[in-house]
């Protein structure tokens, strides 16, 4: 018996089956908690991501609101802040995370709070991991300094647009349109921006479908900005081409007023596909009479200031406005290529005193 007993204990056989055998859940716990680790990681990044987008825009939408005339002093901005935080939350799919707001002086709060569900923690009774994450941002004083943002639209907001779809409205957001025409199509088909969009989930092109017969798809979009004082300000938007031409591969085909012959000739030049993509924007002044009159594909109008024809990625245009008199100025964008509902898109347009930063 001694000696049977001594031969057991030097038996090693099957020892290293045993170890893994014992070891087996615990290894499996470990692995399965950094999967859900990460998903949680990644629902946090998510949850950051949508409120800053929606703490930007809300500041961005009361100063706006704030400097019309006669803009109520002591109005609450709480609800219009809590309205765009939920629906860019709702946007970016995050159905299961609520979001709050504070105001407290020039100051906007927005909290995101959610859960990441377990899958494997919950074995051991962790069933989701807790996340919060706040962003705040400094509202813009009513009258702002100079190199600030009076005014911006990136077509996220005010509308009922699913991702990866478009529709056709007419005078939305503070936007006029021209009646007998498409109005402005807001899109969130990112293929058709060289798969990316410049700010957000949306973009607007002015090419666009119509719904009545006799239509005409070339349309127009402007908005007016009451009581500038003299002063320097700046018009900056973000322009790309639907339809995109491999000869023009790398080129900027866009001409300011003030660009020299030369690169209003090579635009010109550039008149494939009937110039489908041409975007032309106006500033114009208010006048008893109206406005300066806006003529479609008019190279020498005195209130054309920018033009583009083509371009294959996202291009920032900036256009200088010197106010000398008091008064009520609009901006004006609008299609004047092949009427064909394939046109330049826009998107990020914003309008500031001194220089846009």
């Amino acid at each position: 018996m001694p000696g049977l007993f001594r031969s057991f204990l030097k038996d090693t056989r099957g020892v290293t089956a045993l170890m893994f055998g014992l070891a087996a859940p615990a290894i499996a716990l470990a692995v399965g908690g950094g999967i859900d680790f990460s998903r949680a990681a990644a629902q946090h990044q998510r949850m950051a991501s949508a409120i800053e987008l929606a703490c930007q825009q809300a500041v961005q939408e009361i100063r706006y609101q704030a400097a019309q005339t006669g803009a109520d002093p002591k109005k609450d901005y709480g609800p219009l802040v809590k309205d765009l935080a939920a629906k860019k939350v709702a946007d970016d799919g995050l159905t299961e995370v609520t979001a709050t707001v504070a105001i407290v002086g020039e100051v906007v709060t927005i909290t995101a709070a959610g859960a990441s569900p377990n899958v494997f923690a919950g074995i051991v009774g962790y069933n989701q991991v807790a996340l919060r994450v706040s962003r705040s941002c400094t509202k813009l004083p009513v009258a702002p300094p100079a190199g600030k943002v009076l005014f911006t639209e990136s077509f996220e907001s005010y509308h009922n647009v699913a991702s990866n779809s478009w529709t056709v409205l007419n005078n939305w957001n503070g936007w006029t349109t021209q009646n007998g025409k498409g109005g402005i199509e807001i899109n969130g088909i990112r293929e058709l921006a060289a798969n990316t969009i410049r700010f957000g989930n949306f973009f607007a092109e002015l090419d666009s479908h119509c719904y009545t017969s006799g239509c005409r798809t070339n349309s127009n979009m402007w908005r007016e900005f009451k009581d500038l004082d003299p002063g320097n300000y700046e018009l900056s938007y973000w322009y790309i081409s639907r339809v995109r031409n491999p000869a023009y591969a790398g080129r900027r085909l866009c001409a300011y007023k003030t660009d020299e012959k030369a690169v209003w000739d090579e635009l010109k030049a550039a008149d494939w596909e009937g110039r489908t993509n041409r975007i032309e924007v106006f500033i114009q002044r208010k006048k008893s009479s109206g406005y300066d009159a806006v003529t479609i594909d008019k190279d020498d109008s005195a209130d054309l200031v920018d033009v583009c024809v083509h371009t294959d990625q996202w291009t920032e245009r900036k256009i200088s406005l010197s106010v000398a008199t008091k008064g009520t100025y609009r901006i004006y964008f609008q299609a004047a290529g092949r009427e064909d509902t394939y046109g330049g898109l826009l998107d990020y347009i914003r309008f500031c005193s001194g220089t846009c930063p």
